[in-house]
């Protein structure tokens, strides 16, 4: 006799070549992953791109900044061009030395020009570098296989019946155990009462009993007979 159970899905004899099964459960496999990893995987990918994006402007402001400053000495070096920014580029000089300082000063901003451009593709072309640095420094730790939690999942406290997967009983019964224990009993109550009142007490630095009791006052002659007491004879 056969015992091995049918198709779950399509309740057909057990056929290693019947794919309901296997068809099934790469759908609840993707379902579960979407459930548990889509928001920290979005999260994790919001943090790489902002570190990633954020080297790579540091990176390119460092280039940009030693290219811009060479700039400068550059055009500071150049004949009559402290003149040229003086008289803001029409200096009292020969017009040739003129044409020659602005054909100059063309090329020189050109060649800044191109070289920021080189610089930003140079970053940019640098980003599957980074990323992936960036992702390597997230971890991602699987639980040990002999942890009680693995062991012995909530869903297997009441064993396997058929009675499907009740989300909403996973840790009622904790939370119920844990309120029995937040609640005092009556008895301990009343036997602190007792305790409370045999309790030492400190005053200002000094420990000590309880206050005496006041001795009420001795009449002469002893106390009268409440009414309505009569002496047995």
């Amino acid at each position: 006799m056969d015992t091995s159970p049918n198709c779950a899905i399509c309740n057909a004899p057990a056929n290693p070549e019947c794919p309901c099964e296997s068809e099934r459960l790469q759908i609840a496999v993707k379902q579960a992953e979407q459930r548990a990893m889509e928001s920290r995987l979005a999260e994790i990918k919001d943090w790489v791109i902002s570190h990633a994006r954020q080297h790579i402007l540091n990176g390119f402001e460092r280039l940009t900044s030693a290219r811009k400053q060479a700039h400068s000495t550059y055009l500071s070096s150049l004949p009559f061009y402290s003149v040229y920014m003086q008289y803001s580029g029409h200096p009292p000089i020969h017009p040739t030395h003129l044409a020659q300082l602005q054909a100059q000063i063309s090329e020189a901003h050109a060649e800044l020009k191109r070289g920021i451009d080189a610089d930003w593709r140079a970053s940019v072309l640098r980003y599957p570098e980074v990323l992936d640095y960036f992702y390597s420094l997230v971890e991602l730790r699987l639980p040990n296989d002999r942890s009680p939690r693995v062991i012995e999942p909530p869903f297997a406290a009441a064993g396997y019946a058929d009675r499907g997967y009740d989300h909403s009983r996973i840790g009622k019964e904790g939370k119920k155990k844990k309120r029995r224990e937040r609640e005092p009993s009556a008895a301990p109550i009343e036997r602190g009462r007792g305790n409370r009142e045999e309790h030492m007490y400190t005053v200002v630095g000094r420990t000590r009993g309880p206050p005496p009791v006041p001795t009420p006052p001795i009449q002469p002659g002893g106390y009268p007979h409440p009414p309505g007491f009569y002496r047995y004879q």
